[in-house]
């Protein structure tokens, strides 16, 4: 029998384990859509797409922009190949370039732009005070950075936390019922979620002016509960050390049961947006 090259391996792995099944949903699609339309994008802008991933959000900036205007552009940056060639597939514009790398080295990446989006990644940032200073540096002055997240704390309304805990606490039940432990003590990077005022005073010690913030509640449903859970960066920080097809399949018995037992259609949400501009 023939061995996959390792290449080929974590390229499936990447893509078994990725964010965009979750990214699929309609609501997470209208939240990415505001704040692209509040990020002061005009028809000849020069963007930035910071963490493209495949490309969803950099088709809806290139509806914002007249192609044929000379200096528009889109700079569609990813840390992951692998994410960057499901964007090269997708996204067709001769405008676009397509740019490996990652926000704490954003400014040596790209010229000066009039516009930073950064969507559903600030949270995997370990760094955040570097990556919002490249992003400064990367803004022309009077420039905008938009950025949002659901990883936050102030993420869960209302007593939605007794879900998230049973959530877990079922699929630890399921591990241990067939022999795996969970790491305790262990916080990964996509879990060191920071609040809404600590957001605001980075971006004001960076130099951005006082930030517009906006938190908008989405209902999610089971089902896109499961496909979180299927992403890899989740599955680390609600189960570390255990294997991802293990953890993946236990947060998926979790949320089932979750649901059935607190009787619930879906489980509110917070997504914190937030704009900024380069003063």
């Amino acid at each position: 029998m023939s061995r996959m090259p390792a290449d080929e391996s974590v390229d499936n792995t990447e893509e078994r384990f990725s964010f965009e099944k979750f990214a699929r949903h309609h609501f997470f699609k209208q939240a990415n859509a505001w704040l692209v339309a509040h990020s002061g994008i005009c028809s000849n802008s020069s963007v930035v797409d910071l963490a493209c991933g495949p490309g969803a959000v950099t088709e809806l900036i290139l509806r914002e922009l007249d192609e044929t205007v000379p200096g528009t552009c889109v700079y569609a940056v990813d840390p992951s190949p692998s994410a960057l060639a499901l964007a090269r597939k997708r996204v067709h514009s001769p405008i676009v370039r397509f740019i490996q790398g990652s926000a704490e080295r954003l400014a040596s990446l790209v010229p000066q732009v009039d516009v930073v989006v950064f969507t559903n990644a600030i949270h995997l940032v370990a760094d955040k005070v570097t990556a919002f200073e490249q992003v400064f540096k990367t803004l022309r002055r009077g420039g905008v950075l938009g950025f949002n997240t659901t990883f936050f704390d102030g993420a869960y309304p209302g007593e939605t936390r007794r879900f998230y805990k049973l959530w877990v606490l079922r699929a630890v039940r399921w591990l241990r019922e067939r022999g795996y432990d969970v790491s305790r003590g262990v916080k990964a990077t996509a879990m060191q979620w920071l609040t809404v005022d600590e957001y605001r005073a980075l971006l004001r010690a960076v130099g951005f002016a006082e930030p517009l913030v906006e938190l908008q509640e989405k209902a999610l449903s089971r089902e896109s509960l499961e496909d979180i859970g299927q992403f890899s960066l989740f599955i680390e920080g609600a189960l570390p050390g255990v294997p991802l097809d293990v953890g993946a399949e236990a947060l998926t018995y979790g949320v089932r049961q979750a649901f059935d037992e607190l009787k619930l259609s879906y489980v509110p949400r917070n997504w914190l947006q937030v704009v900024a501009r380069r003063a």
